[in-house]
């Protein structure tokens, strides 16, 4: 194949590593902006069987790889034109998890010896070695390795090659204890470290929204877990789950946004469980209009008199706007609210403002993201 079209093949096998399909994609990095990154596999050729996966070893498919040099001449040169601020770099694995991380920092290291000042993402394999993730953070702006699912018993069933607590979830604890020594080094300037990350592929297994939800908060709180991502489910054809029903994209969509009620409004797993349902499962529902919706003895709040963690529980108001209203009070009307960014139409149900209270709370008939 031509460049070009390993290339292609390679940004497209990176569906299940955190972006879309496409050479250039958009993701957050450690200080929140977005940004654009080029995305590649170092090869989709894999030793792995992971159930749900198309690159998984023994399946028919196209066969490419780029060496270390190609993915940094590719680099630059998308660099150089302004295409991207950086590398998002995955990989199949390479015979185990050692090599492949090698091959990584390969690229990392010719990057930098280079004088590449961007954005350098690398997605490490369960696995890796302690030693190779300390080489790759004195390279990598930011690094981790994918959870896919919640438990041991989930996790031998998708990807039975791993092993959940030796291989993904001491990976997690390095990861975060890395990105702290990293940070706490005395004059250590210039690069900023990531936060933790990790991935969940959303109904490759039978978990419930309330357990991916219990992992999520169980992982910040146990591995200063930042940013966790969701990839739906799709069956691949030759793969052993090519029968199995794909998983909706609102689903995905809908933890993305109970990780951030989580993540930034300081709420829990227990508070999250109104939003589900018997079986544990998230409906297609803003899932913090529906805990409004479902709690109305909380409502009207004060706008001028409530505290933040009250604020923050009211549609349409996020930590932005709730340090806002806070730093402005007395506030005397919408329109004030709204160029603090809070989402009138959203809000408007559940607040009081000067004495009076917006209107009456709205029977919830499922107001979307």
């Amino acid at each position: 194949m031509t460049l070009m079209e390993r290339m292609r093949v390679l940004s497209e096998g990176t569906k299940y590593d955190s972006c879309n399909q496409s050479a250039v994609c958009h993701a957050f990095g450690p200080d929140g902006r977005c940004i654009q990154l080029y995305k590649t596999l170092m090869t989709n050729a894999c030793s792995g069987e992971c159930t749900y996966c198309p690159n998984r070893c023994g399946r028919d498919s196209v066969k490419a790889s780029l060496s270390p040099e190609e993915i940094t001449k590719i680099t630059w040169s998308f660099y150089r034109r302004n295409a991207i601020e950086g590398l998002f770099l995955s990989s199949g694995v390479i015979g185990d998890a050692e090599r492949t991380a090698e091959k990584q920092l390969e690229v990392a290291r010719l990057l930098r010896g280079q004088g590449f000042t961007g954005y350098i993402h690398i997605r490490v394999m369960p696995g890796t070695p302690k030693y190779l993730l300390e080489e790759i953070a004195e390279c990598a702006n930011k690094f981790g390795v994918n959870a896919e699912t919640t438990s041991t018993i989930n996790y031998s069933e998708i990807c039975p090659n791993f092993d959940y607590k030796n291989d993904v979830l001491q990976r997690l604890q390095w990861t975060r204890d890395l990105i702290n020594k990293k940070r706490k080094e005395e004059g250590f300037r210039g690069r900023i470290i990531g936060a933790n990350d990790t991935q969940f592929v959303v109904g490759a297994v039978q978990e419930s929204d309330r357990e991916i939800i219990g992992t999520v908060e169980n992982f910040m709180n146990r591995y200063e877990l930042r940013r966790p991502y969701f990839m739906s489910f799709d069956p691949v054809p030759f793969t052993p789950l090519e029968n199995n029903a794909p998983s909706p994209m609102w689903r995905e969509i809908r933890l993305y946004q109970t990780s951030y009620l989580l993540k930034d409004y300081g709420m829990t797993a227990c508070d999250l469980d109104s939003v589900l349902d018997d079986n544990g499962f998230l409906m297609d529902m803003d899932p913090k209009m529906l805990l409004a919706s479902c709690n109305p003895d909380m409502f009207p709040i004060n706008v001028n008199t409530a505290n933040r963690d009250d604020l923050l529980k009211v549609p349409g108001i996020g930590p932005v706007g709730a340090n806002r209203i806070i730093q402005s009070r007395p506030i005397n009307s919408e329109k004030e609210l709204s160029r603090m960014g809070v989402v009138i139409s959203r809000a408007r149900p559940f607040i009081e403002l000067n004495g009076k209270r917006q209107t009456n709370l709205f029977s919830f008939t499922g107001v979307g993201a």
